[in-house]
C-alpha cells in the first residue's frame, strides 16, 4: 500500500549519518536519482578500420560479483513496492523495461491488489481499462475474463492454463493471494504465445522464494459469515550464506456467499523451493495445491424480476432458485513444475519453463429454463458435470545480448510445447418448477447415474511453438521484431449425443508475429506503433464434415507511455483497431451447424495512470472506449455490437496515507467503477444497462500506535459499498441473467515481519 516505506527509510538513515548537510544532500540527489532514472541507451561503436566487416561482439560484460551479489532494481517477475512495476517479462518474455515495450501492458502488483482487498483474479482487474468481468455472473467458481471485447486465455508463470470447450468446468482457478503480479497484455500476441484471441491475455507471476527472512500472517472476517487465515513466509534454508531459499503461501477460507445456501470454501498451499549455487545459475520449484468443496453453484435467474421489471417484484439479489440438497461444486487441483535459468557467458543465457497442471471437478447445477405466464414459477433443469484435465507445458527460451556496430541486440529464440488431455460427462433432466419469490425447495432430482450422457468425450490438444524475437535498440530507438510457427492438433472422441459419436481431428498450421518501434525521450515520453496478429483453432466440423479453419486476427496499435523524471507516476494511452477473421456463423441450409464466414472488428482508445501523486496520495485510474462490431456475418446481424462487451468504462482508485500529526498511521482509500451498457444478444435486442459502483478502504498501522507493535496493520474494505443492485450480464437469452455483486464488507488484521539486515540476493541478469 505505501510504496515510499523503502524511501522513508532510506532518507532516515542518511539524516543519522555523520556528514556535512551538503554531502548529505548530494547523496540523496543522487540516490533520488539513480531510482527514477530512465533507461538510457550507451551506443559502443568500434574504431574505424579499412577493409574490416563490422564484427558481432558481446555487449560489455557485468563488473565483477561477489560470489552472492546484491540484486539491483526491480524484475519482471519479482516484487513491486507500490502501484508502478517498471519492469515486465509478459510483453516479451525477456526482462524488459515497460516504456520500452511497443504494447499496451497493464501491471497490477501484489501491493494493489491487497490494498483494494482483491479475493479472486477478477476482482485484483477491477480498476484495469479495457478488461471486461462477470460474463457468466460475479459468483463463478472460474474466472471469465475479457479484453478488448474477446475471451482472454490466461497464463501462470508465462505457462498456458487449459481453458477450452473439452474441458467443461474443469477449468484452473489460480489464488490471488499467492501471486506476486497480475498482467494484462492487449493485442494480438501469437507471435510469442501461439494460439490466442486477438484482444489480449491474462499472465499471472507466482510468489517465488526469496532470501530475506519474512513472515506474513492475515486473520479475516466479514460479509456472508466468512473467516479466512493466511500466511506467506520465507527466507534462506541454513542460514544466510545458504544457497537455498524457500517460501511457502497458505489460505484457508470457510465463508457463504451473497446467494442463500450457497458457500465459497477453500483450502490452498503453495510451497516452492530456490536452489543458486552461483550467480550466473538458478533453479526455482514451483507448485500449488487445491481444493473447494463447496455447496451451491453459479446462479443465474431470469432477466424479467432482474434485468427488466416484473409486477410481482424484484427479484432479491441473494435469492437461490436451485436444490440447496442437491447442488454442488467440487475442484480438486495441483500443479508441479520449475523456472530454471543459467547464464552461459556474456552474450548467452538459457531459460526453461515447465509445468504439470491436473484439475478435477464434479458440479450438480441446477438452471432456470423458462419463466412461466404468472411471472413467478420458473421451470428448471437438474445439470451434472464431471471433468478432469491434465496439462502439460514447457518453454525453452534461449537469450543472446549482443552489439553488430551501433545496434544492441537481445535474441530470444525458443521452442514451447502444450498437451491438454481432458475428459468430459455431462448429464441433465428436466425437473419441478419453483416460485423464484417463494420458493419451496425438496423437489425430486433423479441421481446423475440414472440419466443417459448428453456429452461423454476425450479430447487433446497439442500445440508446438518456434519463435525468434530481436529487439534493436540504436539511439533512443527500440524496434521489436517477432516471429514464430506453430503446428497445432486437436482430437476430440464422442460417446454421447452431442456431438454424434465419432472422432474428429483438426491439424492446423499458423505464421505470425509482430513488429514495434519506440522511441524513449529523456524527459520520460516514450511514444510507439505495432503491428501484430493472432490465430486461434476452432473445435467442431461443417455440415459435410469438414473441420473449420483456425480463425485469424489482426491489430493495428499506436500509443504513448510517459513517466515523468522524478516521479513515480506512469501514465499510458492507446488507439488501436483489432479485427478477427472466420468467425462462425450459422449455416443458412442448416441452423444447427455453423461455417466461418464472420468476422468481428473492435476499434477503441484507452488511457491509464498509475502511481504516487504524491507521497502521501496514490492512484490508479482508467477509462476505455470501444466500438465492437459484427463486419460480416450470416445471421443478419452485420453492424451489431458484439454480445456483452461494453463500450465504455472508467475507474479511478485512491490511498491516502497520513505519516506525521494526530492521523499518522491512517490510510483510507476510495474506488469508483463506471460500466457501460451492453448487448446480451446478436440481435441487440436485449440491452444490459450501465452501473457504477463505490469501493472504499480503511487502514491503520500500529507501530505509529506504539513502537512494540510494529508490523501489525488493520485493513477493512467494502465493495460495491452503497450495495448497488445490477445485472452483470446475460448469456444465452434472458432466462440466464447473472447478478452482480452485492456489497462485500472484509476486516483483517495482519502480522508482517521481515529480518532488515539480509539483503535480497537473485540472478545476474541483463
Amino acid at each position: 500500500m505505501i510504496s515510499y516505506a523503502a524511501l522513508t527509510t532510506s532518507l532516515a538513515a542518511q539524516q543519522q549519518a555523520k556528514v556535512s548537510p551538503a554531502a548529505r544532500d548530494a547523496r540523496a540527489q543522487a540516490q533520488s536519482d539513480q531510482s527514477v532514472s530512465l533507461p538510457r541507451i550507451n551506443v559502443h561503436r568500434a574504431k574505424p578500420q579499412p577493409r574490416r566487416r563490422v564484427a558481432v561482439r558481446p555487449a560489455p560484460a557485468p563488473p565483477p560479483a561477489a560470489p552472492r551479489p546484491v540484486v539491483q532494481g526491480e524484475r519482471g517477475t519479482g516484487p513491486v513496492s507500490g502501484y508502478t512495476a517498471s519492469q515486465s517479462v509478459t510483453a516479451t518474455k525477456t526482462d524488459t523495461p515497460v516504456l520500452e515495450t511497443p504494447q499496451s501492458i497493464s501491471v497490477v502488483t501484489k501491493d494493489q491488489a491487497t490494498a483494494q482487498g482483491a479475493q479472486t483474479l477478477t476482482q485484483a482487474l477491477h480498476y484495469v481499462p479495457g478488461v471486461t468481468f462477470d460474463t457468466y455472473s460475479s459468483n463463478t467458481f472460474f474466472d471469465a475474463i475479457k479484453v478488448r471485447g474477446f475471451d482472454a486465455p490466461q497464463y501462470l508463470d508465462g505457462l498456458r492454463l487449459p481453458k477450452d470447450p473439452g474441458t467443461q468446468f474443469a477449468i484452473p482457478r489460480i489464488e490471488p493471494y499467492g501471486l506476486e503480479r497480475f498482467e494484462v497484455l492487449k493485442g494480438p500476441s501469437s507471435g510469442l504465445y501461439g494460439q490466442t484471441e486477438p484482444g489480449g491475455l491474462v499472465n499471472m507471476v507466482s510468489k517465488r522464494p526469496v532470501f530475506t527472512p519474512f513472515v506474513e500472517m492475515i486473520g479475516q472476517t466479514g460479509s456472508f459469515d466468512r473467516l479466512q487465515g493466511s500466511f506467506d513466509a520465507g527466507g534462506p534454508l541454513g542460514g544466510k550464506d545458504s544457497k537455498f531459499a524457500y517460501r511457502i503461501t497458505g489460505l484457508a477460507r470457510d465463508s457463504g456467499t451473497q446467494y442463500d445456501y450457497q458457500q465459497d470454501n477453500k483450502l490452498f498451499i503453495a510451497p516452492s523451493l530456490t536452489y543458486q549455487p552461483t550467480p550466473d545459475t538458478s533453479f526455482t520449484f514451483l507448485s500449488h495445491y487445491q481444493k473447494i468443496d463447496n455447496k451451491g453453484f453459479q446462479q443465474y435467474v431470469p432477466g424479467v424480476g432482474s434485468l427488466y421489471g416484473n409486477p410481482n417484484g424484484r427479484i432479491p439479489s441473494s435469492r437461490y432458485i436451485g436444490e440447496p440438497n442437491v447442488d454442488g461444486y467440487r475442484l480438486e487441483q495441483y500443479g508441479i513444475g520449475y523456472a530454471f535459468e543459467h547464464r552461459i557467458n556474456e552474450i548467452f543465457q538459457f531459460r526453461q519453463n515447465l509445468r504439470f497442471l491436473s484439475n478435477g471437478m464434479d458440479l450438480a447445477a441446477t438452471r432456470p429454463e423458462g419463466l412461466a405466464g404468472d411471472l413467478r414459477t420458473v421451470s428448471r433443469s437438474m445439470n451434472y458435470v464431471q471433468a478432469d484435465t491434465r496439462d502439460f507445458a514447457i518453454d525453452n527460451q534461449l537469450q543472446a545480448d549482443f552489439f553488430t556496430g551501433p545496434f544492441k541486440h537481445k535474441v530470444l529464440a525458443g521452442i514451447d510445447y502444450i498437451d491438454i488431455k481432458s475428459q468430459s460427462d455431462y448429464r441433465s433432466t428436466f425437473i419441478s418448477p419453483i416460485n423464484m419469490f417463494a420458493p419451496n425447495y425438496g423437489a425430486f432430482v433423479p441421481s446423475a447415474s440414472s440419466l443417459a450422457p448428453i456429452i461423454l468425450r476425450d479430447d487433446t490438444q497439442k500445440q508446438t511453438g518456434i519463435y525468434l524475437q530481436d529487439q534493436i535498440k540504436f539511439d533512443r530507438f527500440t524496434l521489436t521484431l517477432t516471429g514464430r510457427h506453430d503446428e497445432a492438433s486437436q482430437e476430440s472422441v464422442s460417446k454421447g449425443s452431442f456431438p454424434p459419436p465419432g472422432v474428429t481431428r483438426s491439424d492446423d498450421r499458423a505464421d505470425t508475429g509482430r513488429v514495434g518501434l519506440n522511441y524513449l525521450f529523456d524527459f520520460g515520453l516514450a511514444p510507439y506503433v505495432s503491428y501484430s496478429t493472432s490465430f486461434n483453432p476452432a473445435l467442431g466440423t461443417t455440415l459435410s464434415g469438414s473441420p473449420f479453419k483456425p480463425t485469424t486476427g489482426t491489430g493495428q496499435e499506436i500509443g504513448v507511455k510517459y513517466k515523468p523524471p522524478g516521479s513515480n507516476l506512469l501514465f499510458t494511452a492507446a488507439a488501436f483497431d483489432i479485427t478477427q477473421q472466420n468467425v462462425l456463423t450459422a449455416d443458412p441450409s442448416n441452423v444447427f451447424f455453423s461455417v466461418q464466414t464472420g468476422e468481428v472488428e473492435v476499434k477503441g482508445f484507452e488511457f491509464e495512470v498509475r502511481g504516487n501523486v504524491t507521497r502521501n496520495l496514490e492512484i490508479v485510474g482508467g477509462y476505455s472506449h470501444l466500438d465492437p462490431r459484427v463486419t460480416r456475418s450470416n445471421d443478419g446481424n452485420v453492424g451489431n455490437f458484439m454480445v456483452n462487451v461494453p463500450r465504455e468504462q472508467a475507474s479511478l482508485w485512491g490511498v491516502y496515507t497520513w505519516y506525521n500529526g494526530p492521523l499518522a498511521g491512517f490510510g483510507i482509500g476510495a474506488g469508483v467503477r463506471y460500466v457501460g451498457e451492453a448487448y446480451a444478444d446478436n440481435a441487440n435486442q436485449v440491452r444490459i444497462p450501465s452501473y457504477t459502483l463505490y469501493d472504499a478502504a480503511l487502514y491503520y498501522d500500529f507501530a505509529y500506535l506504539r513502537p512494540d507493535l510494529k508490523g501489525w496493520k488493520a485493513q477493512l474494505n467494502a465493495l460495491n459499498l452503497f450495495d448497488h443492485y445490477y445485472v452483470a450480464s446475460c448469456v444465452i437469452n434472458v432466462n440466464y441473467c447473472g447478478m452482480g455483486q452485492a456489497r462485500t464488507v472484509l476486516l483483517a488484521l495482519k502480522y508482517n515481519w521481515q529480518q532488515e539486515d539480509s539483503p535480497q540476493r537473485g540472478l545476474i541478469t541483463k
